[in-house]
C-alpha cells in the first residue's frame, strides 16, 4: 500500500523538485545580473556624465557606435539615446552621426546643426539634440563640427527636387521623365516609366545620394512599407554607411537605427545591416541596443492581413511574464533600469550560457506586431540599456 501511494507521489515530488532546481537557477542568473548591472540614475540628456564615464574605456577605440531603439515610439528610449549621444560627442569626439532615415531629409538637418539655416521641419522627438548640436558646433572650428546623415533614400519626389536644384542643363526629355515620376503617387508608377527613372539617374555624376536613388528605384517593390524584405534595405544601408564612414576624416561614425538593423545577425531570415558592419569591422563595431519590460509605445497599429495600419497611437505592452523572455529575468533584477554590459557578463559562465542561449526580446518596429523575436542577446548586442516601464512619444 505505502509503495502504492508513493508511486503515485513520485511525478509530483519530480514536478517540484525540478520546479525547485529551476527557482534556484533563476535566482542565480538574476543574483549575478545584480553584481554586474549598472544603474541608470537619469534620463536627462543634459546631467553630468558621472555615471556612464565608465564608457570611455570600453568605447575608446571602436570605430562605429550603433544605438539600437526596441521601439521607435519610446520617449525613455529618445531621452537616453541623445544623452549617449552627447557623450559621444562631447567625450569621445564622435563628428559622424547617421540615422534610419531619408537622406536628402538629414540634409537639412545637418545645414540646421551647422547653422546654415536657422529653422526647419524637425520631429519632437529629435528637437533637444538638434538644438544641443547646432549649439555646440557654434563653438567649434569646420572640421570639428558634427555632421548628420540619412542612411537610405526613402521617396523618389524629395530626390527628384534634388536633381533639379543640383542639374539645371538636364535635358527636357528627362524632366519630363523625372516630372511624370514626380506627379505620380509613390504607389502607383509602373515599371515602365520606372525603367525609364533610372536611366535618367544611371547618367547623373556618380555620388553616394544617386547611388542610393537608383537602390530606392531597384527595390522598389521590396524595400520600403509593410512587405518590405529586411535583407534587399540592410545590405544597402549597410553599403551607405560604409561609404559615409569612409568618406569622414576621423573614420569615425554613430549609427542610429532599430535593434533589428544593428544586430549582429539574422533576425529575419535575411542579413541585417550590423551583420555587413560586423563582417567589416569586427570588434570595432560595437553595439548598444534597448530593451523594455512593459509600457506604453507609439506604433501604428495592426488591424489584419491586407487591411491598413492605424495611425500613429500609444499602445500598452504588459510586463513579461514568461521564463522564455529576458525581460522576465531583466525584470527582477534591483535596478529598474539599468545597463548591462554583454560582453563583460559572459565571462561568467552561467550568464554566458544564458546570454548566448536564444531567448525571446522584445522587438517592436513601426508597427504594432511582432512584438518580440527569438534571438542570443551575446551574439547581437554588446551592451543592453534596460527600462523596466516607459511611455510613448
Amino acid at each position: 500500500m505505502q509503495k502504492s501511494k508513493y508511486i503515485k507521489l513520485f511525478p509530483f515530488l519530480l514536478l517540484m523538485s525540478l520546479s525547485s532546481g529551476l527557482l534556484a537557477q533563476e535566482t542565480q542568473i538574476v543574483d549575478k545580473l545584480n553584481s554586474i548591472i549598472k544603474p541608470i540614475n537619469t534620463l536627462q540628456p543634459d546631467s553630468s556624465f558621472n555615471d556612464i564615464d565608465f564608457l570611455s574605456g570600453i568605447l575608446m577605440k571602436k570605430e562605429i557606435i550603433a544605438l539600437g531603439e526596441v521601439t521607435h515610439g519610446t520617449r525613455e528610449v529618445y531621452a537616453y539615446k541623445e544623452r549617449l549621444i552627447r557623450y559621444l560627442v562631447s567625450n569621445l569626439n564622435y563628428k559622424t552621426i547617421v540615422f534610419e532615415a531619408d537622406y536628402n531629409g538629414l540634409e537639412k538637418l545637418d545645414d540646421y546643426v551647422n547653422g546654415k539655416i536657422d529653422n526647419t521641419a524637425m520631429s519632437p522627438n529629435y528637437t533637444s539634440l538638434l538644438k544641443w548640436l547646432r549649439a555646440f558646433n557654434k563653438t567649434k572650428s569646420e572640421e570639428n563640427k558634427v555632421h548628420l546623415y540619412g542612411v537610405e533614400i526613402r521617396e523618389f519626389n524629395s530626390a527628384i527636387d534634388h536633381i533639379f536644384a543640383l542639374y539645371r542643363d538636364i535635358s527636357q526629355h528627362d524632366k519630363d521623365v523625372l516630372l511624370k515620376i514626380r506627379n505620380t503617387p509613390f504607389d502607383k508608377v509602373d515599371k515602365e516609366d520606372l525603367g525609364k527613372f533610372r536611366m535618367v539617374c544611371t547618367q547623373l555624376p556618380e555620388n553616394l545620394q544617386n547611388k542610393m536613388l537608383i537602390q530606392l528605384i531597384d527595390n522598389y517593390y521590396n524595400f520600403i512599407g509593410i512587405n518590405s524584405k529586411l535583407g534587399a534595405r540592410d545590405r544597402f544601408m549597410a553599403e551607405n554607411a560604409i561609404a559615409l564612414k569612409e568618406s569622414t576624416k576621423d573614420k569615425k561614425m554613430i549609427i542610429w537605427a532599430h535593434n533589428g538593423h544593428v544586430a549582429k545577425m539574422s533576425i529575419d531570415n535575411t542579413p541585417a545591416m550590423g551583420e555587413f558592419l560586423e563582417k567589416r569591422y569586427g570588434d570595432r563595431y560595437y553595439v548598444i541596443a534597448t530593451d523594455i519590460n512593459k509600457g506604453y509605445v507609439s506604433v501604428r497599429k495592426f488591424i489584419a492581413k491586407n487591411k491598413p495600419v492605424s495611425n500613429w497611437q500609444s499602445l500598452y505592452y504588459p510586463e513579461v511574464n514568461s521564463s522564455r523572455g529576458y525581460e522576465y529575468y531583466f525584470k527582477q533584477c534591483k535596478c529598474k533600469n539599468f545597463i548591462l554590459d554583454v560582453d563583460a557578463a559572459i565571462i561568467d559562465n552561467q550568464l554566458g550560457s544564458f546570454l548566448t542561449q536564444p531567448k525571446e526580446m522584445r522587438m517592436i518596429g513601426g508597427l504594432s506586431i511582432p512584438v518580440n523575436k527569438k534571438l542570443s542577446i551575446a551574439k547581437n548586442f554588446n551592451m543592453v540599456v534596460y527600462f523596466d516601464e516607459t511611455s510613448s512619444v
